[in-house]
């Protein structure tokens, strides 16, 4: 018929349509592949950089007396360790290197976020001059003199090193009897030849013996509360051996010419 045109044959027809079609799904997973990639690579990558950065450590505080332990000295401790980074470092190692050093008795260790640590440090409380290097610590042990320790005002204990524990033992004992002023302990000694002997903070040297020490003491207390009292500035020293005396030393006089 005229102006009729003939119908396109459906097989014809659908074959540029599914070629389209095809076309767009490889498009789509040529897409997907290489986003599927960069997710990859960002996944294993930046994970990587960003916790290189993080794990940097930026603020490390220490908080310890810096007196028988030098700052320096911790430093040295714990750099090792530092170093590992926040998340690598081990904790209790850090703590046990720092234990290891005997004037320190206590230490802490804690992360703080996202870049910090922070280090407690307790250290041992001397009690006594031992020698000339040493000095005593409250749990018995002798410990070498820091050199920051030089100038400490306290007592000196003596003797033997295997009787410590007993000299730290009547040193302690003395400590809570003598209180007054002037007659703390200024110096406690044993040996065997003499015995224990004892200086005062006022300079009375007390010769002791091996036996009684408590008792002699407090008999030579008394006797400052009593006949002795008027004259203690004048007392050298006491000879507190004997069973119901003492033997007093006086200091020398000073003649004086007018």
């Amino acid at each position: 018929m005229r102006g009729a045109r003939a119908l396109p044959d459906p097989d014809q027809a659908s074959a540029p349509g599914v070629l389209r079609i095809l076309g767009m799904v490889c498009m789509l997973l040529l897409v997907a592949g290489g986003l599927g990639y960069s997710a990859h690579w960002l996944w294993q990558k930046a994970p990587a950089v960003e916790l290189s950065r993080m794990d940097a450590l930026e603020n490390v505080r220490v908080k310890a007396p810096f007196r028988a332990v030098s700052e320096k000295a911790i430093e040295d401790i714990l750099l090792p360790h530092l170093r590992d980074g926040f998340f690598a470092m081990n904790i209790d190692e850090m703590r046990e290197a720092l234990l290891a050093d005997p004037w320190i008795v206590n230490a802490s260790v804690s992360r703080r976020w996202p870049n910090g640590v922070e280090v407690v440090v307790e250290e041992a409380e001397p009690l006594a001059i031992w020698g000339e290097d040493q000095l005593l610590i409250a749990s018995g042990a002798l410990l070498p003199r820091p050199e920051n320790l030089n100038d400490l005002r306290l007592p000196e204990l003596a003797g033997d090193a295997d009787l410590v524990d007993r000299i730290m033992l009547q040193y302690q004992a003395l400590a809570g009897l003598l209180t007054t002023k002037d007659m703390e302990v200024r110096r406690l000694s044993f040996d065997d030849l003499a015995g224990w002997q004892l200086e005062l903070v006022s300079g009375i040297h007390l010769q002791l013996g091996h036996d009684e020490l408590l008792e002699r003491v407090d008999r030579f207390l008394s006797l400052t509360r009593g006949v002795l009292a008027p004259h203690l500035q004048k007392i050298a020293g006491v000879d507190a051996r004997y069973n119901n005396a003492v033997a007093v030393r006086w200091k020398p006089t000073e003649n004086k010419q007018n």
